[in-house]
């Protein structure tokens, strides 16, 4: 962030070493809210979250692990993603193109009270492809700004002769996660409060300071499984992909469930090793040979404030052509 940050229709001015603002240094006119630098008390930046209370976030702990952590005002800004962001890559299974895939940050939206990130992916086989094997998968993802857990997950799978459509509601202040799909409710399964899906956790991972040779272990819950995803940090290497040539640390996601990745062998995403943290090769190993998603192009999203709005969808966001 800048060294001053200019939000709202009025005035907000906030430094850059903010941590915490104490309630008797804020002096709030109607339309003017101005905090002086010299006003500003530092906290310990890990904070014991007490039970029932919804902690901000989660990160890395030394040695292993993770811990929770809040902010002061209900969110966490300093992620290396924002909205409007598209991923797009190219699919290969053994060197041989066999579909297209695209994630995006398409907005922010209310989820049970809370402001949470909308995410839409979409994989397609080509039309080579559809003759041996069709792929037509679409997954939704809604998790919060400021924690990264999952609030809100759909995700509608079309592979060959298989078909399923199922939505994932989390309710992290019960513990319990409601199932249901076309047809209607399904059931509830228990959960950790505060748990991801693999998309989130993805996102999670993202967020961290990546060291090499290190270990992080995020709780998840897929479908109705709930389980510690160890992700193992390797070290850095240099890509090229259709979008340019990256400096990357690899990590392994120790996936024991279906999901988005279906458990077909071990997983490996190379993210790259800077503030955007984007993954430009995911590719999974299979007994037949290797399923690689290489980062064909790609759009910056804008980092998340109140009151920010995504970018317009375009034609080019709907099509297929790249």
């Amino acid at each position: 962030m800048p060294d001053s940050t200019l939000l709202g229709q009025d005035t907000l001015i906030v430094a850059q070493d903010t941590l915490v603002v104490a309630d008797d240094t804020l002096a709030a006119a109607q339309d003017t809210v101005v905090i002086a630098p010299d006003t500003l008390v530092s906290q310990p930046d890990t904070v014991a979250i007490e039970p029932g209370s919804i902690p901000v976030g989660y990160r890395a702990k030394p040695g292993g692990g993770v811990e929770a952590f809040a902010a002061p005002d209900g969110s966490v800004y300093d992620v290396p993603f924002g909205v409007g962001e598209r991923l797009r890559y190219y699919m290969e299974f053994s060197f041989v193109k066999a579909g297209m895939s695209e994630m995006s940050l398409i907005g922010v939206e209310d989820v049970e009270g809370r402001p949470a990130y909308h995410f839409s992916s979409r994989v397609k086989s080509t039309k080579g492809i559809d003759f041996i094997y069709k792929v037509r998968d679409y997954v939704e993802s809604w998790f919060d700004i400021g924690g990264l857990y999952s609030q809100r997950y759909e995700r509608n799978i079309n592979e060959g002769s298989y078909h399923s459509r199922k939505y994932f509601d989390y309710n992290h202040d019960t513990g319990w996660v409601a199932i249901s799909n076309e047809n209607g409710p399904k059931g509830i399964t228990p959960a950790l409060p505060y748990t991801h899906n693999i998309i989130s956790a993805l996102f999670w991972v993202r967020a961290q300071d990546l060291e090499e040779n290190t270990e992080l272990v995020i709780p998840v819950h897929d479908l109705d499984v709930q389980y510690p995803l160890t992700v193992k940090v390797y070290e850095k290497e240099t890509i090229k992909v259709p979008a340019g040539e990256f400096h990357c640390i690899k990590v392994e996601p120790v996936i024991t469930s279906e999901g988005l990745f279906k458990k077909a062998g071990r997983v490996f995403v190379w993210i790259t090793d800077d503030e955007r943290r984007i993954p430009v090769r995911m590719s999974t190993k299979i007994p037949v040979g290797t399923i690689d998603g290489n980062l064909v192009e790609y759009r910056l999203g804008t980092p998340y404030y109140p009151g920010i709005q995504p970018p317009p969808r375009t034609k080019d966001d709907e099509e297929w052509n790249w």
